[in-house]
């Protein structure tokens, strides 16, 4: 009896801890990709108004998503952005899950006589 009560008993706390096990591992994958020209606070810090030209922000930022001249001396450039973030989690037996989530930034300078007025920035989030 002595014997079938301690094989009863291994038998329970190998199964109580494979299960436990288990549910105990992870695993867990992310991936970001980025699309278009991100413009930074950083890059914007660097900018003033009145100061800054359009010929350094195309040299210093690149070529914009677009550029919109407003009249014979206004024009509008446009850098757009989208980060999007995919993460797989795994917890074995219990819980599997995606999810994403996408970062959109749009940054908008408008420049009077090829120097710097104003700019303002569009940001969205989705889950």
């Amino acid at each position: 009896m002595k014997k079938l009560s301690s094989c009863l008993a291994a038998v329970s706390a190998l199964a109580v801890m494979f299960s436990f096990s288990g549910c105990a591992v992870i695993n867990s994958h992310s991936e970001t990709k980025s699309y278009g020209t991100l413009v930074s606070d950083e890059s914007l810090a660097k900018v003033e108004a009145g100061v800054t030209t359009t010929d350094w922000l195309v040299a210093t930022l690149g070529a914009p998503a677009s550029r919109e001249q407003v009249d014979d001396q206004v024009e509008v450039l446009k850098y757009s952005s989208s980060q999007l973030t995919k993460i797989d989690s795994k917890l074995i037996f219990v819980l599997d899950t995606s999810s994403k989530r996408e970062v959109r930034r749009t940054v908008f300078f408008e420049c009077a006589d090829g120097v710097l007025a104003r700019y303002w920035v569009e940001e969205s989030k989705t889950s």
